[in-house]
């Protein structure tokens, strides 16, 4: 095979989820092993967990190691883990906005260049399901920054927004004209809680609904592998059983037919095409180390290039 027609995969992994209130120095030894099989990661930036401490130690591994770096921002739900659904409010952006300003600063601290954002727990399935979350939520990140990749999950309402590029239309209005007081001083105080800086509203002018789209790129389709799909190609509720799968040999063989066929086999039996540029590996699961080897040493093996998604 030439060079140039090789296989390639992104794999990544959603790391840096504790902080100094939940230090998990189990999960953090997951971490660093995990790092050095996969491509990309994802680092927890004050919402769920993650504060300076565990950013910027994440980061360092990540560098030293040469892996692309992402944001994992959440709803601000510290006590959920960032996985029960809210509804969309300038808070809940304002936060949003925060945690990748607080992941930003100390990436720039670090000398490291932020690669692309993912939404974590709630935030991700809530603009993989609705239309008008993943409009907001690409709106968002492309505003914040309009050259980012944001990954979210393969044929959901986040990939059908595929292309869309960010143009500022005015200047937006600050938040400090949006929120009252008592408002601006809640969101400080549940960031602050978080390890996140919270910053001043003037600090945040690139306003969500100041915006107009054109065609363009900047999305990652991203699959799991080990969650079982629907045969909508939707991700089977983790409230049924099978939701997640715990067997390496069906782990490895989903993760080869999603690299080698473009296809992943639902629950009904039935494969179905499916585009995949990134692969989710958990770090918080049993044997979510030797599973990740196996996977690596398979791709090895078939001569599959880990990279990261461009």
């Amino acid at each position: 095979m030439s060079k140039e027609k090789k296989i390639h995969i992104d794999i990544n992994c959603d790391l840096g989820e504790w902080d100094a209130l939940d230090p998990r120095p189990e999960q953090q030894l997951r971490d660093r092993k995990i790092m050095s099989l996969v491509s990309s990661i994802n680092i927890a930036c004050g919402g769920h967990r993650g504060d300076g401490h565990s950013i910027r130690t994440t980061m360092e591994h990540a560098a030293y190691l040469d892996i692309a770096i992402g944001l994992h921002p959440s709803f601000p739900d510290r006590q959920g883990f960032g996985r029960v659904e809210k509804p969309w409010s300038d808070l809940v952006a304002k936060s949003l906005y925060n945690q990748l300003d607080f992941g930003r600063s100390l990436a720039r601290e670090v000398g490291v260049e932020l690669h692309h954002i993912k939404p974590h727990g709630a935030l991700y399935n809530m603009a993989s399901k609705y239309e008008s979350w993943a409009e907001k939520l690409w709106t968002l990140f492309r505003n914040w920054d309009d050259d980012i990749l944001v990954y979210g999950l393969s044929e959901s309402e986040m990939s059908k927004g595929i292309g869309l590029d960010i143009m500022s239309v005015d200047e937006g209005r600050s938040y400090e004209s949006e929120l009252g007081s008592s408002e601006s001083e809640a969101v400080a105080s549940s960031d602050e809680g978080a390890g996140v800086h919270a910053g001043t509203s003037s600090e945040v002018t690139n306003e969500f609904w100041a915006f107009d789209m054109k065609l363009g790129d900047g999305f990652c389709a991203e699959a799991f592998a080990d969650r079982a799909y629907n045969p909508n190609l939707t991700l089977r509720s983790r409230s049924k059983d099978g939701a997640v799968y715990s067997d390496p040999s069906i782990v490895l063989a989903q993760v080869q037919e999603m690299v080698l066929h473009g296809q992943i086999r639902c629950v009904d039996g039935i494969s179905r095409s499916l585009k995949v540029q990134s692969i989710c590996l958990h770090s918080d699961t049993p044997g979510a180390v030797e599973m990740a080897e196996l996977i690596a040493r398979s791709l090895k093996e078939l001569d599959i290039e880990v990279r990261p998604c461009l």
